[in-house]
Protein backbone atom coordinates (compact mmCIF):
# COMPACT_ATOMS: atom_id res chain seq x y z
CA UNK A 1 0.00 0.00 0.00
CA UNK A 2 2.45 2.39 0.95
CA UNK A 3 4.83 1.36 -2.20
CA UNK A 4 1.47 2.53 -4.24
CA UNK A 5 1.35 6.11 -2.73
CA UNK A 6 4.89 6.64 -3.01
CA UNK A 7 4.54 5.74 -6.64
CA UNK A 8 1.94 7.66 -7.34
CA UNK A 9 3.61 10.59 -5.65
CA UNK A 10 6.69 10.04 -7.60
CA UNK A 11 4.74 10.06 -10.56
CA UNK A 12 2.93 13.88 -9.87
CA UNK A 13 6.54 14.94 -8.64
CA UNK A 14 7.36 13.77 -12.68
CA UNK A 15 4.25 15.93 -13.90
CA UNK A 16 5.32 18.91 -11.56
CA UNK A 17 9.10 18.49 -12.87
CA UNK A 18 7.77 18.80 -16.28
CA UNK A 19 5.88 21.42 -16.47
CA UNK A 20 8.84 23.18 -14.41
CA UNK A 21 6.63 23.63 -11.43
CA UNK A 22 10.16 23.23 -9.11
CA UNK A 23 8.28 23.42 -5.51
CA UNK A 24 5.47 21.10 -6.10
CA UNK A 25 8.10 19.43 -8.08
CA UNK A 26 10.15 19.20 -4.72
CA UNK A 27 7.44 18.75 -2.13
CA UNK A 28 6.50 14.93 -3.97
CA UNK A 29 9.72 13.98 -4.70
CA UNK A 30 10.61 14.54 -0.80
CA UNK A 31 7.59 12.92 0.45
CA UNK A 32 8.57 9.97 -2.44
CA UNK A 33 11.92 9.62 -1.08
CA UNK A 34 10.38 9.80 2.44
CA UNK A 35 7.80 6.75 2.04
CA UNK A 36 10.33 4.43 -0.32
CA UNK A 37 14.20 5.62 0.65
CA UNK A 38 15.12 2.34 -0.87
CA UNK A 39 13.76 3.00 -4.41
CA UNK A 40 16.95 4.25 -6.65
CA UNK A 41 14.57 6.34 -8.59
CA UNK A 42 13.22 8.52 -5.86
CA UNK A 43 16.88 9.30 -4.58
CA UNK A 44 17.66 10.26 -8.35
CA UNK A 45 15.22 12.69 -8.30
CA UNK A 46 15.14 13.64 -5.23
CA UNK A 47 19.28 14.63 -6.01
CA UNK A 48 17.78 16.80 -8.81
CA UNK A 49 14.79 18.33 -7.19
CA UNK A 50 17.90 19.46 -3.94
CA UNK A 51 20.24 21.42 -7.66
CA UNK A 52 16.76 22.52 -8.89
CA UNK A 53 15.72 24.20 -5.91
CA UNK A 54 18.87 25.78 -5.35
CA UNK A 55 19.64 24.00 -2.06
CA UNK A 56 22.29 21.87 -1.04
CA UNK A 57 24.49 20.90 -4.26
CA UNK A 58 26.72 18.47 -2.70
CA UNK A 59 24.03 16.76 -0.65
CA UNK A 60 22.43 16.68 -4.50
CA UNK A 61 25.12 15.02 -6.03
CA UNK A 62 25.62 12.70 -3.14
CA UNK A 63 21.60 11.13 -3.62
CA UNK A 64 22.14 11.16 -7.39
CA UNK A 65 25.26 8.92 -6.74
CA UNK A 66 23.87 6.75 -4.37
CA UNK A 67 21.44 5.57 -6.79
CA UNK A 68 24.03 5.15 -9.74
CA UNK A 69 25.37 2.89 -6.86
CA UNK A 70 22.07 0.81 -6.78
CA UNK A 71 21.31 0.65 -10.12
CA UNK A 72 24.09 1.48 -12.05
CA UNK A 73 22.64 0.35 -15.25
CA UNK A 74 19.63 3.30 -15.48
CA UNK A 75 20.77 6.11 -17.58
CA UNK A 76 18.23 8.87 -16.67
CA UNK A 77 20.35 8.70 -12.73
CA UNK A 78 23.35 9.55 -15.09
CA UNK A 79 21.13 12.43 -17.05
CA UNK A 80 19.84 13.64 -13.51
CA UNK A 81 23.82 13.85 -11.87
CA UNK A 82 24.66 15.99 -14.96
CA UNK A 83 22.19 18.37 -14.39
CA UNK A 84 23.17 18.66 -10.70
CA UNK A 85 26.88 19.32 -12.15
CA UNK A 86 25.81 21.58 -14.83
CA UNK A 87 23.73 23.44 -11.85
CA UNK A 88 26.61 23.80 -9.96
CA UNK A 89 28.45 25.01 -12.38
CA UNK A 90 30.50 21.99 -12.81
CA UNK A 91 30.09 21.54 -16.90
CA UNK A 92 33.03 18.87 -16.68
CA UNK A 93 31.75 16.66 -13.94
CA UNK A 94 28.66 16.62 -16.18
CA UNK A 95 30.27 15.51 -19.59
CA UNK A 96 31.79 12.59 -17.54
CA UNK A 97 28.65 12.08 -15.55
CA UNK A 98 27.54 11.27 -19.00
CA UNK A 99 30.19 9.86 -20.32
CA UNK A 100 29.88 7.61 -17.38
CA UNK A 101 26.83 6.32 -18.15
CA UNK A 102 27.59 5.76 -22.14
CA UNK A 103 29.96 2.86 -20.56
CA UNK A 104 26.58 1.28 -19.82
CA UNK A 105 24.57 1.74 -22.82
CA UNK A 106 26.61 3.58 -25.89
CA UNK A 107 23.46 3.96 -27.99
CA UNK A 108 21.10 5.24 -25.48
CA UNK A 109 19.11 7.99 -26.90
CA UNK A 110 18.54 10.07 -23.60
CA UNK A 111 22.17 10.10 -22.40
CA UNK A 112 22.87 10.83 -26.22
CA UNK A 113 20.22 13.80 -26.31
CA UNK A 114 21.54 15.49 -22.59
CA UNK A 115 25.24 15.24 -24.21
CA UNK A 116 24.17 16.86 -27.29
CA UNK A 117 22.45 19.31 -25.15
CA UNK A 118 25.31 19.88 -23.29
CA UNK A 119 27.24 21.39 -26.66
CA UNK A 120 30.28 18.87 -26.86
CA UNK A 121 33.15 20.39 -28.46
CA UNK A 122 35.76 19.30 -30.69
CA UNK A 123 39.65 19.34 -29.09
CA UNK A 124 41.75 22.08 -29.74
CA UNK A 125 43.57 21.72 -32.82
CA UNK A 126 46.79 22.45 -31.62
CA UNK A 127 46.24 21.06 -27.89
CA UNK A 128 49.30 23.11 -26.21
CA UNK A 129 47.75 26.05 -27.42
CA UNK A 130 44.51 27.95 -25.72
CA UNK A 131 41.49 27.09 -27.22
CA UNK A 132 40.92 30.90 -28.23
CA UNK A 133 44.19 31.55 -29.31
CA UNK A 134 43.66 32.74 -32.97
CA UNK A 135 45.24 29.48 -34.71
CA UNK A 136 43.39 27.23 -32.88
CA UNK A 137 40.33 29.24 -33.61
CA UNK A 138 41.23 29.77 -37.35
CA UNK A 139 42.36 25.98 -37.66
CA UNK A 140 39.44 24.98 -36.13
CA UNK A 141 36.61 27.44 -38.22
CA UNK A 142 38.26 26.03 -41.59
CA UNK A 143 38.11 22.82 -40.31
CA UNK A 144 34.43 22.60 -39.33
CA UNK A 145 33.88 24.18 -42.52
CA UNK A 146 35.61 21.62 -44.62
CA UNK A 147 33.37 19.35 -42.77
CA UNK A 148 30.43 20.82 -43.18
CA UNK A 149 30.63 21.01 -46.99
CA UNK A 150 31.88 17.38 -47.45
CA UNK A 151 34.17 15.43 -49.55
CA UNK A 152 34.41 17.49 -52.71
CA UNK A 153 33.90 16.12 -55.93
CA UNK A 154 36.54 16.57 -58.42
CA UNK A 155 36.26 16.84 -62.47
CA UNK A 156 36.99 13.26 -63.99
Amino acid sequence: MNGDLAKEVFSQGLDYLNKNRIPEAANAFRRAFKMDSDNPRHLSYYGLILALGDENVQDAINFCRGAIVRAAYEPEFYVNLSKVYTKAGQRKKALEALVEGMNFDKTNALLRMEMKRLGVRRKPAISFLSRDHIVNRSLGQLTYQMKKAGPSKKNQ
